[in-house]
């Protein structure tokens, strides 16, 4: 009995830090980093930065899919904000997620079939969109500023000033927007660019973001 009870001790102990850890994991991929201010006065360029819109996020099937035609439509919006950042001489970058953590690799396998793990097919940019030979930065939490090389690109280029499209507007779009906000940048959103699994919570997020200075069109 009293070597059942210790087993019954140590399952519970490492249930607790299961949760606990995956707690942390999730915690770190929704929260927005941190980072040194830029000096607007030096950084007098515009970068169109296009987020996660890969094909495991935007062809996915089930609960969470979107609609097809209010998928397309961002597309479309995204393709005409691409076109016309490179006539105007803007920078474009796009960003994919790839989940690193192996317990968020775990978790997404069971309950999103995969979405986003290293090794998919589907962790390509969406072929409806026009990439070029614009770079392509990594990340594996929701924040885009959590990856180096991206800052590294804007602090070469001058850029102070970003527009951002993709998705998910509740999740990395505003993410992103928060990193940007806290360095400094000028942050626009282009809404008709944008994606939510979740648009009921778009709303407060919106205004959140407005508070802190981001415009939105």
């Amino acid at each position: 009995m009293v070597g059942l009870w210790s087993v019954i001790g140590l399952f519970a102990v490492v249930l607790a830090v299961l949760v606990l850890y995956t707690f942390k994991i999730m915690r770190k991929i929704g929260t927005p980093t941190q980072g040194d201010r830029i000096d607007p006065g030096k950084r007098p360029n515009a970068a169109l930065v296009v987020i996660d819109v890969q094909e495991d996020f935007t062809r996915s099937t089930g609960a969470n899919a979107f609609e097809p035609g209010y998928r397309d439509a961002a597309i479309a919006e995204i393709n005409r904000s691409v076109a016309a950042a490179r006539v105007a001489d803007t920078h474009v970058a796009f960003v994919k997620h790839v989940f690193r953590d192996k317990l968020a690799i775990l978790i997404m396998k069971l309950v999103a079939k995969g979405a986003g793990t290293p090794g998919r097919e589907g962790l390509r940019i969406d072929p409806a969109l026009e990439t070029a030979d614009a770079p392509i930065f990594e990340k594996s939490i929701g924040d885009t500023f959590s990856s180096a090389a991206f800052e590294a690109w804007l602090a070469a280029n001058s850029v102070g000033r970003l527009t951002l499209v993709g998705l998910d507007s509740c999740h990395c779009v505003q993410l992103t927007a928060k990193g940007a906000l806290a360095r400094g940048y000028q942050v626009e959103i282009r809404e008709p660019g944008t994606l939510t699994a979740t648009p009921k919570k778009w709303g407060p997020l919106k205004q959140e973001l407005s508070d802190a200075g981001a415009v939105f069109c």
